[in-house]
């Protein structure tokens, strides 16, 4: 049975995120690459809070950072300058926060914890596996560093064109150093985990409160009310910079 056989025979749900999809990934890219592999890292964030990153490849022209999104029958649609994407499920519409945006909080926290590496270059490859989705505005220059794919084969072909032009940084043992050093610096414990969690579900509640009381998440400013073409909605004052809204 081949992998989208397999995939085809998964039950469907709204959302599927988490272990599955990032060990399909992590056994994906075993059998594709001959970057060295990290799983499910646990790192620290900033402000107290940890990042949880699905999997780096750390590879001679840098890192690959990876996001896995799993959509069971749906589609995915988004723009790699907002924060609000969308899917939809069986004729109803979700909000979700951008894996790209995501991604690179990722990478912001993993440039600080390797910063005694120097300058470690960071790609995005964020692999959304869905029945179909549409992504604009990923790359803001000609220079590909982040990738949206659509499938597990995809990713590795993402891979490939974000490396295609890119110097050789790394020989073998600073590879090794770097993958070491991750492996034996993250967070590793139930107690780590937990605590991850606990910080997940406290920054939804917390969003939640603010879209409540008309505040952007972003910014931790008063939303303003404001005219489109579709009528009345609330929109950030940082407006171009931060382009949160809400009805």
């Amino acid at each position: 049975m081949g992998l989208f056989d397999f995939l085809n025979k998964l039950p469907i749900v709204n959302e599927m995120t988490g272990s599955f999809g990032e060990w399909l990934a992590k056994n994906y890219a075993k059998v594709t690459t001959d970057a060295l592999v990290l799983h499910d890292v646990l790192i620290d964030g900033e402000n107290g809070y940890t990042s949880q990153i699905d999997m780096i490849l750390v590879g001679t022209k840098g890192l690959y950072v990876v996001e896995v999104k799993m959509y069971a029958d749906a589609k995915v649609y988004g723009d790699g300058n907002k924060s609000k994407w969308y899917y939809y499920n069986h004729g109803k519409k979700y909000v979700i926060y951008s894996p790209v945006k995501q991604n690179q909080k990722h990478i912001k926290y993993l440039k600080e914890f390797l910063r005694d590496f120097g300058d470690v270059p960071c790609f995005s490859i964020v692999t959304v596996i869905c029945d179909d989705f549409k992504v604009s505005n990923i790359n803001r220059t000609e220079e590909i560093n982040t990738v949206v794919c659509g499938s597990l084969p995809a990713m590795n072909d993402g891979i490939m064109k974000i490396a295609k032009d890119k110097p050789v940084v790394f020989d073998e043992a600073k590879k090794k150093e770097i993958f070491d050093f991750i492996q034996n610096n993250q967070r590793t414990g139930k107690d780590a985990r937990k605590q991850h969690k606990e910080e997940v579900k406290s920054y939804k509640d917390n969003l939640e409160e603010m879209k409540q009381q008309k505040i952007c998440p972003y910014c931790k400013v008063s939303l303003v009310k404001r005219n489109g073409k579709f009528g009345e909605f609330y929109g950030c004052p940082n407006y171009p910079k931060c382009r949160y809204t809400m009805k």
